[in-house]
């Protein structure tokens, strides 16, 4: 979560909020006539803040920069429902001050700000004002980010604190203003933030910049393997064994190393098993039951034989230190048919 903190003093929405204050001075300044001028940065301002709440949820790294398309007031209706939301609640603490006093009215504020940023992330994520003030769905929400809401909650009452002490003592108003505007960025990458780290959970299918990068790569790294095997099989097909082997060793040298060894054995032996000709295959499930082996990786290593052998019944485990080890296993783990497979195989002519 500390990273959603930086968002709010990034280049792009800071030089937005100093644009901002500068426009509402005027507008203050300005008097009745001016009131058009601040109601319409004010929107603007909003909208950006669920525009940058769709960001962080999306998995962006870069908070985006405000365009005509994303201030359309007929396709962005999110700030004025969560400002209609928040005036009922204050009526309602209106009305409960006066037939309940001002304790009931100052717990009833503290729970509805405590519940604040659960309507920002339903009501910003789903669209849906009915599921933004219905308590199961908040309820949801707020249990499944944990310790994360109790951060949110933390932020939004400091906050709220903040701007309380800015007004009681008089802060000079561009200042107020751009304080104000950056804290309510802040709450917005923050609630946005705790959704993007708790995505899984809520269903939201959000990946980070790194995470779509590696899946390029991955992408990329599959069809260069499939080109390579392509290559090793029309050789072995035209009987010129060596020639097929050799691109498939060069391959697994090269990307075959590290933690990637594992998973590239594993790719490459997938493919050579669906292959007419055994012997590559053979060969490739030996050097992995070796590597298995030195790993101490035995129940993968016994995995592989016996897959080996249900595709090619012929299979022989090289060299027979490997084949007696292999069949050793086989009898710890009860797999007594496998075992006298290879037993016979072990001994001498």
């Amino acid at each position: 979560m500390k990273r959603y903190f930086l968002v709010p003093i990034h280049s792009t929405p800071l030089m937005l909020v100093v644009t901002f204050s500068i426009g509402q001075l005027l507008a203050i300044k300005a008097g009745f006539v001016g009131i058009p001028l601040g109601l319409l940065l004010f929107s603007w301002f909003f909208k950006y803040c669920f525009v940058l709440f769709d960001s962080v949820v999306a998995g962006e790294d870069e908070p985006p920069v405000l365009s005509i398309e994303m201030v359309n007031p007929i396709s962005e209706q999110r700030p004025l429902v969560l400002a209609m939301l928040l005036v009922a609640e204050g009526m309602l603490v209106v009305a409960l001050r006066k037939s309940a006093g001002s304790v009931a009215a100052f717990a009833a504020v503290i729970a509805l700000t405590g519940i604040l940023p659960a309507h920002i992330a339903v009501l910003g994520f789903t669209r849906n004002v009915a599921k933004a003030i219905w308590p199961p769905a908040l309820f949801t929400l707020i249990r499944t980010l944990g310790r994360n809401y109790v951060l949110l909650n933390v932020v939004t009452l400091v906050s709220a604190g903040i701007v309380y002490w800015m007004a009681v003592q008089g802060t000079p108003l561009w200042s107020a203003l751009m304080a104000v505007q950056l804290l309510f960025l802040l709450t917005f990458a923050l609630v946005a933030g705790a959704m993007f780290e708790h995505r899984l959970e809520l269903g939201i299918d959000s990946k980070t910049r790194q995470e779509r990068l590696a899946e390029r790569a991955a992408r990329e790294h599959q069809a260069e393997r499939g080109r390579m095997l392509d290559v090793a099989y029309s050789a072995f097909r035209v009987r010129k064994p060596l020639e097929g082997w050799q691109e498939i060793e060069a391959w697994l040298r090269i990307h075959a190393q590290g933690e990637s060894q594992l998973p590239e054995y594993r790719a490459v032996l997938q493919a050579a098993s669906e292959w007419d000709d055994v012997r590559a295959a053979d060969k490739l499930a030996n050097d992995f039951v070796a590597i298995l082996l030195a790993r101490r990786a035995n129940g993968e290593a016994l995995l592989v034989v016996e897959r080996r052998l249900a595709t090619n019944p012929k299979y022989q485990v090289a060299p027979p230190s490997h084949a007696s080890r292999i069949a050793e296993l086989a009898g710890a783990a009860g797999k007594k048919a496998l075992q006298r497979r290879l037993g016979p195989r072990l001994l001498p002519p």
